[in-house]
């Protein structure tokens, strides 16, 4: 029988010259340490020892996470034995495995054979396709040392080398935000056509969405190399999500006929099976790389929200002294998604001891700087000057935590927005979509900052795509607003009023819609109604005055800026 299993080699350092010196301690050392550290530790992460070979030891694993743990745990109890001269290397390849009786043989078996004398005393070696499944779920470091030719393996091997100390304290899942994140891998999508040329088309695609969801710090998205070992098998989404130590599944197939393809995908659950999003395409074949670059915009645009989406539900039915610090994040962000002020509380609560129990976390103080400009936007703060600042500052931190992070870049720029740092905005704003081009928050603020610079034409493109990203997304008010300010300072009011009527459906209560909603009727000289809008608005935000407004919405040009506040003077705003 065929399958995929991690495998460990392991042998003993200078066993022979040991034996040598002194036969029976060396072998009461042996026996001590698999009993005491070894055979516990292969136990505990539920690997099956294949054979013992003197000195030397061959394991199988079901998951890549539970060899490399086990691994270090071995390592690390070896050491803290003071008196023992047995030190072992240890190879860990990830590969297909034949099956006969209790024995395995296979590449898979080889090339873990051919790393373990690579590794230094005492140290480990893994396999390219090993260290890309762990990401960031060992609290460990791997140094890379490239490309290593193995005897008698044809292709050369990337190989990761821990050595002794490589770790912070011990080797259990990492405290570090990504360990916690929303784990998902894309298997090779099924050609149906009886075409078998077809094949690069199905695996295209599967890799374009990997690729695509990589650029997602919210993923832990397996490697290719290692999802599309289950190409071709018969498989059991809840084992294959338990052997890469994953939380969700993305399977598809593609069927061409003539001129046509069809592509389905479906989003999948790995704790229960429960199928959290599918969908059919069918397109005209007739660019077949236009064809592929659509389907996998659409399959990426629909899975990315919908994962987090799950991955919100799941820790919302959590007890907030459990969370991880990503958890804290995800509750958060659904906070501020509500814009409301004990909500914004809420997040800024569960944020401030993710602070306090881990400092650096990027997304964290992102989510801060998020509710630090809501908090101002709706006047749940006063100190609009310092709000601000306190905006900015989270945020700049957050990039410097993680400068490849795309949503801190896009809260960051934000945040400059309203700091009226016009030029530094739109530099962060454009880093965060070329990190991700899939980001939605990237073009929905970047259609804010659009807006307040009376660019309507970039604003409104900007804020559409945002949305057909992330349809459901929270966020879609903040968009909207950009979009509604650069329609205002253009002059076209019935679009302010149009799209701030349609967001408020929507997001009833948010401040920036219910300006403009406002301001658009008194420049329409809709007196009543712009009156009876006034009061909505006052009901909402007492303590609103023009002025307030002047410090709060960061028009960019002084005759657009006094545009704007004539409008709502108009609809009876007091100064």
């Amino acid at each position: 029988m065929r399958r995929l299993a991690a495998i460990l080699a392991a042998d003993v350092v200078g066993f022979s010259a040991l034996m040598q010196r002194d036969e029976q301690g060396t072998l009461d050392q042996l026996i001590a340490f698999r009993r005491n550290c070894f055979d516990p530790e292969i136990a505990k992460h539920n690997g099956r020892i294949v054979k013992l070979m003197g000195d030397g030891a061959l394991v199988e694993f079901a998951s890549v996470v539970d060899a490399v743990a086990c691994a270090i745990a071995i390592q690390t109890g070896i050491k803290a034995q003071t008196d023992s001269q047995i030190q072992l290397r240890i190879g860990i390849n990830l590969g297909d495995v034949i099956t006969t009786g209790n024995d395995i043989y296979g590449d898979g078996v080889n090339i873990a054979a051919r790393l373990e004398p690579l590794a230094d005393p005492g140290g480990i070696c893994l396999s390219g396709i090993v260290h890309d499944s762990l990401g960031s779920k060992i609290n460990a470091r791997f140094q890379d040392d490239g490309e290593q030719k193995l005897k008698n393996i044809e292709t050369p091997v990337r190989v990761f080398r821990w050595t002794a100390g490589d770790i912070a304290t011990s080797p259990v899942p990492s405290a570090d935000p990504g360990a916690g994140k929303a784990s998902i891998a894309v298997l090779a999508f099924d050609n149906m056509s009886s075409d078998p040329e077809q094949e690069y088309f199905s695996d295209g695609i599967a890799e374009d969405i990997i690729t695509a969801l990589s650029h997602f710090r919210d993923f832990f998205v397996i490697a290719r190399n290692t999802s599309f070992t289950y190409k071709g098998q018969a498989i059991r989404v809840d084992q294959v999500c338990r052997d890469l130590g994953v939380r969700y599944l993305l399977e598809g197939s593609v069927r061409k006929a003539g001129g046509r393809v069809r592509v389905t995908a479906q989003l999948i659950d790995g704790e229960n099976g429960a199928h959290i999003w599918a969908a059919k395409y069918d397109r005209d074949l007739t660019d077949v790389f236009a064809v592929q670059d659509e389907i996998t915009q659409a399959i990426v645009s629909a899975v990315a929200p919908e994962t987090i989406g799950a991955e919100t539900r799941r820790v919302r039915s959590q007890r907030t002294e459990n969370l991880s610090a990503w958890d804290k994040v995800l509750q958060a962000r659904w906070h501020l998604g509500k814009f409301a002020k004990e909500n914004n509380q809420i997040a800024l609560d569960l944020l401030s001891r993710s602070v306090k129990s881990d400092p650096e976390v990027s997304d964290t103080h992102a989510a801060l700087a998020h509710s630090h400009i809501m908090g101002m936007l709706h006047l749940w703060r006063p100190d609009t000057r310092d709000a601000i600042q306190a905006g900015e500052d989270a945020a700049t931190l957050a990039v410097q935590l993680d400068d490849q992070n795309a949503n801190a870049h896009a809260i960051l720029g934000m945040a400059l927005c309203f700091a009226r740092k016009f030029d530094d905005s739109l530099v962060h704003l454009l880093r965060a979509i070329d990190l991700n081009p899939n980001l939605a928050i990237g073009y929905g603020n970047i259609a804010a900052l659009y807006g307040v610079s009376a660019e309507f034409e970039k604003a409104e493109q900007s804020a559409k795509h945002a949305i057909a990203l992330s349809p459901r997304d929270p966020l879609k008010a903040f968009w909207r607003g950009g979009l509604g300010i650069g329609a205002f300072v253009t002059g076209r009011y019935e679009i302010c009023l149009q799209n701030a009527v349609e967001g408020l459906k929507e997001h009833p209560g948010y401040a920036s819609l219910m300006r403009q909603e406002t301001a658009a009727l008194g420049m329409l000289g809709r007196t009543e109604e712009a009156q009876a809008s006034t009061q909505r608005l006052l009901k909402a935000m007492p303590d609103l005055t023009i002025e307030k407004v002047r410090k709060i919405v960061p028009v960019r040009y002084p005759e657009d800026w006094e545009r704007w506040l004539e409008g709502l003077r108009r609809a009876g705003l007091p100064e």
